[in-house]
């Protein structure tokens, strides 16, 4: 049996929607609810696509209120 993982996957988004959030929170655009909003947003998909991917290991934990 052959065994699937990734070692990490970007936290940015495809369309770098992370990094966005985070310079709207700097020049307070937005609040902190809408910027960890979009980090889950983007970990929920994250998990979704390598799920998808039918990977043996998913990636976790890489994402949080210390990396935001």
């Amino acid at each position: 049996m052959v065994r699937t993982h990734t070692l990490g996957y970007p936290r940015i988004g495809a369309r770098r929607e992370l990094k966005m959030a985070l310079e709207a929170f700097w020049r307070k655009e937005c609040d902190e609810a809408h910027l960890l909003s979009v980090a889950a947003e983007l970990k929920q998909q994250r998990w979704q696509v390598q799920q998808d991917a039918d990977l043996s290991c998913i990636t976790a934990g890489e994402i949080g209120r210390a990396h935001v």
